[in-house]
């Protein structure tokens, strides 16, 4: 089964445990964040490693919760990753609980990606038209990419807007059937 998929139905659930409560919601999200951040610096290694047994695993997860006062639903959830042996999905179920987190909140994540650091009143007013069109709280991040020729590309969920001066040139080479 694909890994998204399956994350993606850990995330919803997450969710769902929420009951539509955002505090609670956001709790679980603040929870989440400090086990990705444990996860990303070594606790990933001790869930793949299989010099460390079942027992050892669930130890490592039953301290990391206790130690946080964690509620039931976080713990829940990495006891149950634990014993399935998908704690390796962690990561994306927690991207993807954030995006059912900002949905819960009416606001979008929208990369910005330019060639340089954008100006303040720029990206604003970016801002203000992504609102307007969406009619969700955008929450921009600006990303630089120095291969970028020119202009910006707008990434707002899974839909790219090229406004990149090589996506400009190839939509008008696309007119004229003409090709790179």
């Amino acid at each position: 089964m694909n890994h998204d998929l399956i994350s993606s139905r850990y995330a919803r659930a997450m969710m769902k445990a929420a009951a539509g409560d955002v505090r609670m919601a956001q709790r679980i999200a603040r929870e989440s964040a400090l086990v990705n951040d444990q996860f990303l610096h070594g606790l990933s290694d001790v869930m793949a490693n299989p010099i460390f047994s079942h027992t050892e695993r669930r130890a490592v997860i039953a301290r990391l919760c206790d130690d946080n006062k964690f509620l039931d639903v976080t713990r829940n959830l990495l006891v149950l990753l634990t014993e399935r042996g998908r704690m390796q999905l962690f990561p994306d179920i927690f991207r993807l609980f954030r995006v059912e987190l900002d949905r819960l909140m009416g606001r979008i994540m929208v990369s910005v990606i330019s060639s340089h650091p954008l100006p303040a009143d720029l990206v604003a007013e970016y801002r203000a038209k992504i609102q307007e069109h969406y009619g969700h709280s955008a929450l921009i991040r600006q990303e630089v990419n120095p291969d970028l020729i020119g202009g910006v590309l707008i990434r707002v969920g899974n839909k790219l807007v090229d406004g990149s001066m090589e996506g400009s040139i190839r939509r008008f080479c696309d007119r004229l059937n003409l090709s790179l």
